[in-house]
C-alpha cells in the first residue's frame, strides 16, 4: 500500500504539471479560435483556412498520432525500466526513419492530388456553395509544409514522456499555439496566405523546442532501419493498429467538417469554435491524467503488478469521471451563454451565438464519453493491445457517419446535428471499449464502479438542477461583456459547488485526491510568487 501511495503522489505531481501546461495549451487554442472568428470570419475566408488543415492533420495522424501513446511511450518506457534503453532506441530509431520515408511519399501525393482529395473531404464546395475551393487548395498546399515539423515534434514529445519529462513535452504545444496566434493577430485580417506561412514557421519552432529538450538522448539514435529487431516488431505490432485508429478519429472529424461545408458560409468556423470549447476540459482532465498515468501503467503491467495496475486505472477513471460529468452537464445547460461570453466580440451576431451554442450543446454531451475513451485507450496501450481500440473506433466512425446522414436528411437541426452525431459516436465507442476491456482482462469497470457512479449521478442531478434554475433567473445584458460573464459564472460556480459538496458528503475518496491535486499546484504558484 505504501508503494501505491508513493506512486499516486508522483502521479499527482506529474498530472498537475501536465494539467497546467494543457490548460495553457487549451487557453491559447481558444484564443486562436477567437482570433479566427474576429479577424478572419468577417473577411470571408475563415472556413477555408480551417479546412486547409485537413490534409496536414491527416498526415500527422497517419504517421504519429496514436502511435505516440500506443507504442512509442509504452515500449521505450518498458525498456528503460528494464535497463535496456539501447534496445528500446533501436525500435524508436527504426520507427522514426520509416515514418520520414513514408512522409515524403505522402507529401508528394497530397501536393499532386490536392484538388481531387478536397473534392471528397470538402464535398459541399462541389455543389456550388459559397466556399472558395481555389483558395482552399492553395492554403492546403502551404500548410502541408508544416506536417513534417508537427510529425517529428509529436514523436519527440513521446520520447520526452517516456523519460517522464512531462513539463517540456506538455508546454511545447503552447509555444506552437502562441506562434499561430501571433500570425493570425498580425496577418489574419490582411492576408490569409501570410497567416498560413506563419503557421508553418510556428510548427518549425515547435519542433526545434522539442528537439533541444531531447538532444542528449539522441546519442542512442541510429540512422538505420532494424526491421528484424524484436523491439521494433513489438513496437510495430502496437503502432500500426493505433495509427489506423488515430486516423479513424481524424476521419471522424473530417466527416463532421465535410457535412459542415453543405451549410452556409461561416458554419465550419462556428462548428470549429464549439469543438475547441468542449475540448478545453477534455484536454485539461482526461488527456492530462492519461499522459501522466500511461508510463506507470505500462511499468505496472510489465512487472506483473496487476492489482496495482487496476488500482491506478480505477483511480484515473474515477477522477476523470467526477471532473468531466458535472462539466458536461453544465456546458449543455449554459451552452448559449458560454458561446456568447467567449466569442461575442465586435460584429459577432446573436445569430452566430445561436448556431454556435447549438453546436456546443451537441458536442458537450461527448465530454464524458470522450474522457473515458481517452483513458481506456491508454489502458489498452499499457497492456500492449492497440488492435482493440482500433476495432472500437470503427464502430464509432460508423455511428458518426450514420447519424450525420440521418440528422442531415431527416431533421431540421442543421449544423447542430453534426455535433450531436459526434457525441453519439463517442458513446458507442466508449461502450465498445469498456466491454472489450472486460473480455480482454476480466476487469468489469461498470460493475466494480457501480456504487461510485450512482453517487456521481445523484450529485450531478442536483448540480444540473441548481445550474438550470439560476440560468433562468439570471439573464445577461447581451451588450455587456461583464454582464455576460457574471451571468455565466454564478450558475456555473453554484452547480460545481453543489456537486462537490454532495460528493464530499458521500465520502467519495477521489474528491480528496482532486482537491490535493489543485491545492498543491496553487501552493506552488503562491510560493513561487512570494
Amino acid at each position: 500500500m505504501e508503494n501505491n501511495q508513493d506512486t499516486v503522489s508522483k502521479l499527482t505531481g506529474a498530472a498537475g504539471i501536465v494539467m497546467i501546461a494543457t490548460l495553457l495549451s487549451r487557453i491559447t487554442g481558444f484564443l486562436r479560435s477567437l482570433l479566427i472568428t474576429t479577424n478572419m470570419l468577417p473577411q470571408g475566408y475563415s472556413d477555408e483556412f480551417l479546412l486547409a488543415f485537413t490534409l496536414p492533420d491527416l498526415v500527422y495522424d497517419l504517421l504519429a498520432g496514436g502511435a505516440i501513446a500506443a507504442a512509442l511511450i509504452p515500449v521505450l518506457s518498458t525498456y528503460i525500466a528494464k535497463g535496456r534503453e539501447k534496445t528500446g532506441w533501436k525500435a524508436i530509431s527504426t520507427f522514426m526513419n520509416l515514418t520520414v520515408i513514408i512522409l515524403i511519399v505522402l507529401e508528394i501525393i497530397f501536393f499532386v492530388f490536392t484538388d481531387d482529395l478536397l473534392s471528397i473531404l470538402a464535398a459541399g464546395y462541389e455543389e456550388g456553395s459559397s466556399g472558395d475551393k481555389a483558395l482552399l487548395i492553395d492554403l492546403t498546399r502551404i500548410l502541408l509544409l508544416s506536417a513534417p515539423f508537427m510529425m517529428m515534434a509529436g514523436q519527440l514529445n513521446g520520447i520526452l514522456n517516456s523519460y517522464k519529462k512531462f513539463a517540456v513535452a506538455a508546454f511545447g504545444p503552447v509555444i506552437y499555439n502562441l506562434c499561430t496566434i501571433l500570425s493570425i493577430a498580425v496577418f489574419g485580417a490582411k492576408s490569409v496566405y501570410l497567416t498560413a506561412w506563419g503557421v508553418v514557421i510556428g510548427a518549425m519552432i515547435f519542433f526545434l523546442v522539442q528537439f533541444s529538450a531531447c538532444f542528449k538522448h539522441f546519442s542512442l539514435y541510429r540512422p538505420k532501419i532494424y526491421i528484424k529487431s524484436p523491439a521494433f516488431r513489438r513496437l510495430a505490432t502496437l503502432a500500426v493498429p493505433s495509427l489506423i485508429s488515430s486516423t479513424i478519429i481524424e476521419i471522424n472529424l473530417i466527416i463532421s467538417k465535410s457535412y459542415a461545408t453543405y451549410f452556409d458560409e461561416g458554419m465550419v468556423t462556428l462548428l470549429n469554435s464549439a469543438n475547441r470549447t468542449w475540448q478545453l476540459p477534455l484536454g485539461l482532465f482526461a488527456q492530462s491524467i492519461g499522459v501522466a498515468i500511461l508510463p506507470t501503467l505500462s511499468e505496472k503491467f510489465a512487472s506483473g503488478s496487476y492489482e496495482n495496475f487496476k488500482h491506478l486505472l480505477y483511480k484515473g477513471l474515477r477522477v476523470v469521471y467526477i471532473l468531466s460529468m458535472p462539466t458536461s452537464i453544465i456546458m449543455i445547460i449554459l451552452s448559449q451563454d458560454i458561446f456568447r461570453a467567449m466569442f461575442k466580440w465586435g460584429g459577432f451576431s446573436e445569430v452566430n451565438v445561436f448556431y454556435g451554442g447549438l453546436c456546443l450543446m451537441g458536442y458537450s454531451a461527448a465530454l464524458i464519453f470522450a474522457s473515458v475513451i481517452s483513458l481506456m485507450t491508454r489502458a489498452f496501450y499499457s497492456i500492449h493491445n492497440s488492435k482493440t481500440p482500433l476495432l472500437c473506433s470503427l464502430f464509432g466512425i460508423g455511428a458518426n457517419y450514420l447519424f450525420n446522414y440521418l440528422f442531415n436528411r431527416f431533421s431540421d437541426i442543421g449544423i447542430a446535428g453534426t455535433a450531436l452525431a459526434y457525441s453519439i459516436s463517442s458513446f458507442v465507442n466508449m461502450i465498445a471499449l469498456i466491454l472489450a476491456f472486460k473480455r480482454r482482462t476480466g476487469v468489469d469497470i461498470i460493475a466494480e464502479n457501480f456504487g461510485f457512479m450512482g453517487k456521481a449521478l445523484v450529485s450531478v442531478t442536483a448540480s444540473g438542477g441548481i445550474t438550470y434554475i439560476l440560468s433562468v433567473l439570471i439573464r445577461p445584458d447581451i451588450n455587456s461583456k461583464f454582464s455576460q460573464v457574471a451571468a455565466l459564472i454564478l450558475p456555473m460556480a453554484a452547480g460545481l459547488g453543489v456537486f462537490w459538496l454532495i460528493m464530499g458528503r458521500l465520502k467519495v475518496p477521489e474528491i480528496k485526491y482532486v482537491n490535493e491535486l489543485f491545492l498543491s499546484r496553487i501552493k506552488k504558484v503562491v510560493q513561487y510568487i512570494t
